[in-house]
């Protein structure tokens, strides 16, 4: 029997007010149970272990105690996933947005998500590569090629992890060559829709016999983009990247072997470009210029009246997209006879910048350049026993460094406003005569985080069947912010005026509006001393310094308590408690006064997560049930609320979160396998208000959203796959896989149907995609044939409301029908 490693434990007192949902978490992982039918189905398929290093030790999926799903290279070729992007289809309560595309994907693990786009921010589901934490968010596409092995691991990372968080982790492996095993290679060369070409090559071999082998792996796609621009030249939402990686691989004597890896990935193409839904209700307005549907932006612009396509725009600004980035991991460890040290050692250098059309519309309404450069250190070192005894233990140091600088420029509204605006909506008045040659917005903020943790885990095995895991980390974060500042250009890039600092005026806003609107005119008389009698810009003379420096150090205690029990060989059942934190952070949007501490930083959010599953190897290896409940008591979360042209991150107050989730593998047949994943949210925020958006006159109104649903959390997802060798010959064997999954509807924004955010949502949608494949008999050569979304279903992956600023709703479309045709051969 395998030894189980590591597991959690559920306290035996909860609150009170979760008692009642631990009967309906519990009644589902008995299911399993009794599947398990007297016989077996003749000659099927064996279910396929996968080895996972998630507890950092190589251990079975089905004896670690924790809710993961880990996918081999070969998994990740059948299905297709050639991106982040994809990954959501195929793991259970996981959905995965892009906001700009593969580059900086957006993930949401039970609920948990981010909702800031501005790349300052850190994701609360860490991405790690060869066990090195990845900080730049626009740096978690970049490593998908030449990959050995993903694992998601579901639930808060308050432990194990380099960096604390409260959604989960996904660990990329890369391939590692092996020493003595010759001389191999892989070349993969492929075509498909949208004029793209990729090219994917490997090769590795021994250096020094017994001690040093080296890999190189490169990738390289491109494509013209999905998105045509019906004012012509090329086309959006392109593909252009290309990486390299040198693998190097080093055993010396029986006890200490290190590993390196140097990694470059850049991306030049054109980027996504938005649609333009726009809100404006213009058909009782008695000025009856321009082209609409009935519905324009703050321009007139109304794409619907323009008849496009779903993948079509009208931009007048197709600009790059432009990523790179440099990591370097060392992986050096020493075994002794009883225990073993290991060392993690990370450096990273990624760079972005993005000319935005934000607007998705051929006027300039909102246009913004996003750049950033974060370089991060990391060193963790731990140390691992091995005893044969009761008793093991897994205790580390780390210690993680990241310094960013970000610079901004949002161009508003070098077009004219549409005078039909103001007829609809009179509060809209006194903005006109700041709007018309506001010029540029240019925002800067450097920042900088050391993360000091010690942390260990102990694992009890109290007899052949049962387990207990206890786990702690001590962590202590400090967040600077040594320079901001927010200034006003010409659209030349002429000096204006300064907000950040040098703002004269006391007022968070870029400009005090003229009284003009009925409503605003009320706003007003009831509060006369803020209302703002004499219109103004806010800012003060123009100048690059800095507001005040800004720091925080945070001291806190995470960890995990779990049991696990091995009913049989086959089975395993397990509980546990567990607590995570996401680290505080600066507002990395734009604000127009000096904040000090407690206005310009959001305090840490934090989980306590109650967690039941059953893993179990059924029909003798030959279908296989994992599952697992969940109830999250979540806190603090960071929020991003977008009010005017200001963006502010707050803390969302409380939310809970519970859901149940499981996949099911079984060989159906000989030549027939079967694979299916469900999850189950139910989501609210019991604590959340934010401004009210449609009150333009009175910045201080606010709106109560408790009740309301959780972000990129759909209530039902689910996928079903299946495999089926076709043709079995001599010569080689014909396989066809067909998956689909499904998101049930889910909400883009916290506000939901209320403050007229009701059309910011994703409606129920299916993704369907193949693959057909001709394997060579001694597995050296294939072909294949694929199709992604072979519906062409229409669906959105992302929306920001920005109706109160700029009178519309900025949609960012999934990819329609792509299909392919791929050739690999090894050597």
């Amino acid at each position: 029997m395998p030894t189980v490693i590591t597991s959690e434990i559920a306290p035996k007192t909860i609150a009170k007010r979760h008692r009642a949902y631990w009967g309906l978490l519990c009644a589902p992982l008995t299911l399993p149970l009794w599947l398990a039918p007297a016989e077996t189905a003749q000659a099927a398929k064996m279910i396929e272990e996968v080895v996972v290093t998630a507890q950092r030790r190589s251990q079975s999926t089905q004896d670690v105690p924790v809710a993961i799903t880990g996918l081999t290279g070969d998994n990740l070729e059948k299905f297709g996933l050639e991106n982040a992007s994809d990954i959501g289809q195929q793991v259970p309560n996981m959905q995965v947005s892009g906001p700009y595309g593969d580059v900086q994907p957006i993930f949401a693990i039970r609920g948990v998500s981010m909702s800031d786009y501005n790349s300052n921010q850190a994701s609360p589901i860490g991405v790690y590569v060869d066990e090195a934490y990845q900080p730049a968010t626009y740096s978690h596409g970049a490593n998908f090629f030449d990959i050995e092995r993903l694992e998601v691991l579901r639930g808060p990372q308050g432990t194990l992890y380099g960096k604390n968080t409260t959604g989960g982790a996904i660990n990329i492996i890369t391939r590692t060559p092996g020493i003595d095993e010759g001389f191999s290679g892989r070349v993969k060369l492929g075509v498909a829709s949208y004029n793209g070409v990729a090219v994917d090559a490997a090769v590795e071999d021994t250096l020094i016999e017994g001690m040093l082998a080296a890999r190189f792996a490169m990738t390289s796609k491109k494509d013209d983009g999905y998105t045509e621009n019906a004012l012509g030249g090329s086309n959006a939402s392109q593909t252009d990247s290309k990486g390299a990686r040198l693998a190097l691989n080093f055993i010396y004597g029986d006890h200490f072997s290190a590993v390196l890896k140097v990694t470059h990935m850049e991306n030049d193409a054109y980027t996504t470009q938005v649609r333009n839904q726009p809100g404006v209700d213009v058909r009782d307005t008695l000025i009856g210029v321009g082209d609409s549907n009935g519905f324009i932006d703050y321009l007139g612009y109304s794409r619907p009246a323009r008849d496009l396509d779903f993948h079509e725009v009208e931009s007048n600004k197709v600009g790059p997209l432009i990523t790179s980035t440099d990591t370097v991991t060392l992986s050096a460890n020493y075994d002794f006879e009883t225990f073993s040290i290991t060392s993690i050692s990370a450096y990273s250098d990624a760079q972005y910048f993005q000319a935005a059309n934000t607007d998705g519309s051929p006027l300039s309404l909102l246009e913004i350049d996003w750049a950033s450069d974060t370089v991060s250190y990391s060193q963790d070192l731990r140390i691992s026993t091995q005893f044969d005894g009761w008793f093991n233990v897994i205790a580390g140091v780390y210690y993680g460094y990241e310094k960013l600088g970000l610079q901004n420029l949002y161009s508003f509204f070098e077009d004219f406003p549409d005078a039909r605006v103001v007829e609809e909506n009179p509060d809209t008045a006194g903005l006109a005569p700041f709007l018309i040659d506001y010029g540029i917005l240019d925002q800067r903020l450097k920042t900088e985080k050391t993360s000091l943790a010690a942390y260990s885990q102990f694992r009890f095995q109290l007899s052949e069947t049962v387990g207990i895991d206890f786990g702690m980390r001590y962590t202590e974060d400090q967040n600077d912010l040594p320079y901001y500042n927010t200034s006003r250009l010409s659209y030349d890039g002429e000096p204006r005026g300064t907000y950040v600092p040098g703002n004269p005026t006391g007022r968070d806003e870029a400009f005090t509006p003229a009284i003009l609107s009925p409503n605003g005119i009320i706003a007003c008389l009831n509060d006369f001393a803020n209302c703002g009698l004499v219109p103004q810009y806010t800012h003060g003379p123009y100048t690059l310094d800095s507001q005040p420096a800004l720091s925080v150090t945070e001291r806190e205690w995470t960890g995990k308590l779990g049991m696990d029990w091995k009913i049989n060989e086959d089975i395993m059942v397990y509980a546990s408690y567990s607590r995570g934190f996401r680290s505080g952070s600066y507002n990395g949007g734009v604000y127009y006064l000096e904040r000090d501490i407690d206005d310009a930083y959001a305090r840490p959010e934090f989980i306590d997560a109650y967690e039941v599953g059953i893993k179990a190897d059924l029909l003798d290896g030959r279908a296989r049930v994992n599952a697992a409940a969940f109830l999250y008591d979540y806190n603090d979360q960071q929020f991003v609320n977008v009010v005017g042209i200001s963006v502010f991150l707050e803390n969302a107050g409380a939310s809970e979160i519970m859901g149940f989730e499981a996949e099911i593998q079984a060989g159906i047949t000989e030549r027939l396998s079967l694979q299916i994943g469900m999850g189950f949210l139910q989501t609210e925020y019991k604590e959340l208000t934010l401004a009210e958006t449609t009150t333009i006159a009175d910045n201080n109104d606010s709106i109560d959203l408790a009740g309301n649903e959780l972000i990129s959390a759909p209530k039902v997802n689910a996928s079903i796959s299946l495999d089926y060798d076709v043709l079995v010959t001599e010569k080689g064997y014909l396989a066809a896989n067909v998956n689909t999954s499904f998101q049930d509807d889910q909400w883009f924004s916290a506000y939901n149907d209320k403050a007229e955010y009701e059309e910011t949502r994703q409606d129920a949608y299916f993704l369907t995609n193949a693959r057909l494949s001709w394997f060579g008999a001694d597995n050296r050569y294939t072909v294949a044939l694929w199709g992604k979304n072979i519906t062409d279903k229409e669906y959105d992956v992302y929306a920001i409301d920005i109706q109160a600023s700029f009178g519309f709703t900025y949609f960012l479309p999934g990819a329609p029908r792509t299909y392919g045709l791929e050739m690999s051969y090894n050597f």
